[in-house]
């Protein structure tokens, strides 16, 4: 008899999980053991380095990895994910080719979440998503296009909202750039234990030309631009939302519990229930230190697929499985290079050591070793470009990043 795995979604969660019971079945460790990852896209998309594919620092192909290559002995099944029949253990798919029905016996939920536009009208038709390689490509290639310099407006006050607004100001410096939040002050994460690199990251942000907009709730999205509410209309026809996620819902599992954001609530061993078990932004995972859930990020999340892959592998052997225990790392964020705001292990870093620490981090974590490789080389090389794009002129931003006469094709991936 098939021992059947499924794993839906091909995100940081899928990927760890599938990989670590790959990896058990290559061993020898598991025998008779089928595993199958559902996924609607056939690459896996690593989203750290938004900033610096904005930049041209990283090319945006490395943001994109094969699930095949990273997955040797997974069957990837191009698809999407429709319900779940837990009694009867299935999972009902679409293909191409049309509806599969995939038994299982231990089933991996990872369906990750998507940018949440249902709140703000106009939102999905006139604004922008950093959240996947296809939404980035899009926003590239609409500012490549536009003749002249307008303004643009970020939602949001979080790590994205901030990298990316600074990582915009400098790579176009006539335009302008807004920054709208709703709160007092940007990175409230932060903020008080942390108020040292917040400042630090917001200040570096000012540095690079970006205008911070507090009390601004993005409200409404035109054609014409954002509606913010008590902060008013700003004209726009680029407005990219950072403001938050909306985990999927999978038919079949609404029985199961879920928090206040609509994540399905799991144990300390990441089950939702016997025989099914989630991770990353679909899964409120409580934290080993009993405070709340764990954080909606990639690192929590690879973290959660690993050890969701160690405990299918446990469940199939017949052993009982290990809690979560992943304290955490810390968190970060880059406003050009040499220029880093990070929190690690609780000590706060600024200028080039957080900057270093989160590079290093970044390409760590990153699931294909190879492609680690080439986007470090691609470090090199660009660093060289930048260096004679601004030969002479002083780094306001970043040593390779400055306000400069940079011409907008670079956002297309041309070289100036």
């Amino acid at each position: 008899m098939v021992t059947e795995i499924v794993v839906a979604g091909g995100g940081y969660t899928g990927v760890w999980a599938a990989r670590a019971i790959a990896r058990a079945v290559r061993a020898g460790t598991l025998e008779g053991v089928r595993v199958r990852l559902v996924s609607a896209t056939p690459e896996h998309s690593f989203h750290g380095w938004t900033a610096e594919v904005i930049t041209g620092h990283v090319r945006p192909e490395r943001a994109r990895v094969p699930l095949t290559r990273l997955l040797p002995g997974v069957e990837i099944i191009a698809g999407t994910v429709d319900a779940v029949a837990v009694d009867e253990r299935l999972v009902h798919i679409t293909t191409a080719e049309g509806p599969r029905t995939l038994p299982y016996h231990e089933l991996v939920v990872g369906v990750g979440s998507r940018d949440a536009t249902a709140p703000v009208p106009g939102l999905a038709e006139h604004g922008w998503s950093l959240k996947d390689p296809d939404g980035l490509a899009a926003l590239r290639a609409h500012l490549a296009g536009l003749t002249e310099p307008e303004t643009v407006v970020i939602a949001g006050g979080g790590f994205t909202g901030v990298e990316a607004a600074a990582a915009l100001a400098q790579r176009l410096p006539e335009a302008r750039v807004v920054l709208a939040h709703s709160g007092a002050q940007a990175l409230p994460m932060l903020r008080p234990r942390f108020a040292r690199i917040a400042d630090y990251a917001v200040a570096q942000a000012r540095a690079c030309g970006v205008e911070f907009l507090p009390g601004a709730r993005l409200c409404r999205v035109t054609a014409e631009g954002a509606d913010l509410g008590a902060a008013g209309f700003v004209p726009s026809t680029t407005v990219i939302s950072t403001v938050g996620q909306t985990p999927v819902a999978l038919p079949g599992l609404q029985r199961f519990v879920r928090d206040a954001s609509g994540r399905l609530v799991t144990d300390r061993w990441l089950r939702v229930t016997p025989g099914i078990w989630a991770g990353g932004d679909v899964a409120a995972v409580p934290h080993p230190s009993g405070d709340g859930p764990c954080p909606a990020n990639a690192l929590w999340a690879i973290y959660h697929g690993q050890r969701i892959g160690g405990n299918v592998v446990r469940a199939v052997q017949g052993r009982a499985p290990k809690p979560f225990t992943f304290p955490g790392l810390g968190q970060g964020a880059s406003l050009g290079v040499g220029r880093g705001a990070t929190e690690l292990y609780g000590v706060q870093l600024t200028g080039w050591p957080a900057w270093l620490a989160r590079w290093f981090f970044f390409h760590w974590f990153m699931p294909s070793r190879t492609v680690a490789l080439r986007t470090a080389l691609d470090w090199v090389s660009g660093t060289q470009s930048h260096q004679n794009v601004q030969a002479g002129e002083p780094a306001i931003c970043s040593p390779y990043s400055a306000r400069s006469s940079v011409p907008w094709s670079t956002l297309s991936g041309q070289k100036a």
